[in-house]
Formats: structure tokens, sequence, C-alpha cells
């Protein structure tokens, strides 16, 4: 088994998540007895070598992981077959160029992660690696790739597998799953997407709330929501111009049985920016005023919204301007002293 990167979303992620991923590999190499191989992707690879890997806990399960700055090798007998392995991790990418089959093995597979040369992805990240042509235009049997999460054919011996899970709404349309490859005498016979049940993703038609008031918005998520099939889904409802203070008087009993309902229920609270423009306010700047009074204003928008209850947000006001109080009273001169 074969996984091109980004077992885990962080570079240091929690210890249960460490754990679950260290079960389920055993289930694979030690019930299963089925050789694992990973490379580390963008989002599991330290940025200083001296910072360890949560992929380095791999080896307690047998799992082969290449997760610092260097190509890997393995060499795996399958059956009376020799399996090369080749892994090229992000870390090891920017200073990798052209990588070339063993010589020892019957089969010769290249795993790396990144994104390849004319890939037109909706998103992009920072600190993704774009791979250059000549270091997947060797004469490997098969390319594993990863960080792009749709099943993909790059070229004929070069695919994305994709991602087992959808991880945000602009995948909401996207078929999880996994590849299956199959060799023969002749190198590759076939590779084959096989998508997998996962949990449901909606994205709701959005609302256009430019001319409701809180009530009018009540019925309009209700309208949206009441006769949909959204029991256990990850679901999303976006309402644009609204005005200020509407998003508050929304009713707390619908949206509370509305997150009973799924999984996740996400309202997102789009404001009238024009609006604050014919009243004369200037536009949104990005100068920052005093910090305390940046964190007020976070607040009031966050509460106008609905997302904070008045209680709470008073509370989580005052006692946000005391840590940061306390915390500019405390810091620490400068080696010239004092600035005035």
């Amino acid at each position: 088994m074969i996984h091109s990167g980004d077992a885990f979303d962080s570079v240091r992620p929690a210890t249960h998540v460490i754990i679950g991923f260290l079960k389920q590999t055993a289930h694979i190499t030690a019930r299963a007895g089925i050789p694992y191989l990973v490379a580390a992707g963008n989002h599991e690879t330290p940025r200083l070598r001296t910072t360890t890997a949560a992929l380095e806990y791999a080896n307690l399960v047998n799992a082969v992981s290449a997760h610092g700055f260097e190509l890997d090798y393995e060499l795996i007998e399958a059956g009376d077959v020799g399996v090369g392995v080749t892994l090229v991790p992000h870390g090891a990418v920017f200073g990798t160029g052209a990588v070339t089959p063993a010589r020892d093995a019957d089969v010769n597979i290249l795993v790396t992660h990144g994104m390849v040369p004319g890939l037109e992805a909706k998103q992009h990240e920072m600190g993704e690696a774009n791979l250059q042509a000549n270091m997947i235009s060797g004469g490997f049997d098969y390319v594993a790739l990863g960080h792009y999460h749709e099943f993909h054919e790059h070229k004929p011996n070069a695919y994305y597998a994709g991602a087992t899970e959808r991880f945000g709404f602009g995948e909401v349309a996207s078929e999880p799953g996994f590849a299956i490859v199959e060799f023969d005498g002749g190198g590759l016979k076939s590779v084959e997407h096989v998508p997998i049940e996962v949990r449901r993703m909606v994205d709701l038609p959005k609302i256009k709330a430019r001319e409701l008031d809180a009530a009018g918005l009540t019925e309009m998520i209700r309208e949206r929501t009441e006769d949909a099939d959204l029991d256990d889904a990850v679901v999303r409802l976006r309402a644009f111009d609204v005005k200020r203070g509407v998003a508050s008087g929304v009713d707390r009993e619908l949206l509370r049985d509305l997150q009973r309902r799924c999984l996740n229920f996400s309202l997102e609270i789009h404001a009238d920016e024009r609006a604050s423009l014919e009243n004369g306010e200037d536009p949104a700047s990005a100068v920052f005023g005093p910090l305390t009074e940046e964190f007020a204003a976070f607040v009031k928008e966050r509460r106008e919204r609905g997302e904070l209850e008045k209680g709470f947000a008073d509370e989580f006001l005052e006692k946000g301007k005391g840590y940061l109080l306390r915390a500019a009273s405390e810091e620490p001169d400068g080696p010239g002293g004092k600035v005035s």
C-alpha cells in the first residue's frame, strides 16, 4: 500500500490523531501483513530539519516513511517480484532533479507530492511544491502523485489517486476514493479509481438578504433547510448582503435544531458592504488602529452577525481587553530602550 502524502494535516498533530493513525496502519502492516509506504506531504513536513516529524512514529508499526529532506528507496518483495519504490517527500522535492529507477527491481514506482506542470487546480496552497517535469519523466512503471485531491491522470503512467475525504466546500462535487494499480509482465496494466462512501457535504443555495430583516432571514433559512436531506451531513448555507444587526435576530432555536440534524451546520453571514458606502462610511481599510479598538470592533462585528451571544460577547470583550492591556504593559524594552 502506498500513501502519497499528507497523512496528517499539520506538523504537530494531536496525540489522539497520531494514535489513530498508528492503530489503523497496524491493521494493514501487522494484521494483514501488507507493506505500507508513505512519502510526507507539505502539511506534515517540518520547516526545520531539527523538528521531529509525526511520520517518524510510523516505524513503530513497521511502516516505511520518507518524511525528511532526502529521498528514500525500498525494495519490496511481492512473491517472486521485486518492487522498487522511490519515495521523494515534500522536503526533498526542491533539491531533487531527475530521478531514475533502480536496476535491481522488476517493477519501479516513484512516489512524490506536489503539483505537476500544466495542472489547473481550483485552489493553491502556500508552501506547495511544483514538481519539475524531468523529475517525474524517468522510466518508472508508475508514478504515484499526491497533493491534488481529485483522481487525475497526468500521464499514462502517472496518476493522482485523489483524497479519501472531502476537505472543504470547494470539493463538494468531488468523488473521494483510492486507486488500484495492476502490473503484468509488460509493466503497467491498469489504474482503477475506487470511490468510497464518505460523509455527505451539502452546499445549499445562497440567500440574497439585502431586503430582509431578522424575521425574513429566519424564514429564508427555514425554506432552504426544511425539505432538504441534511441528516448527518456537513452543511453550509451562505447569506449575502446582510444588513447590520439582522443576523443577531435570527431564530436561535432554528439554528440549534439544524445543528442537531447535521453533522455540522455552518451559516455564513456576509455583510452588506455597499450599504456602508452609500451611508458615507469609508471602505474597509488595511490600516490597523489601537489593538484594543480592533479587538472591540472584531467582537462587535461577530455579535451583530449572530455568531456570538450577547452575554458571551460582553465577557469575551472584557477579558480580551484585559489580556491585551496586561501584555502591552509587560512588553520588554528593545535593545535601545523605549522609542518615544
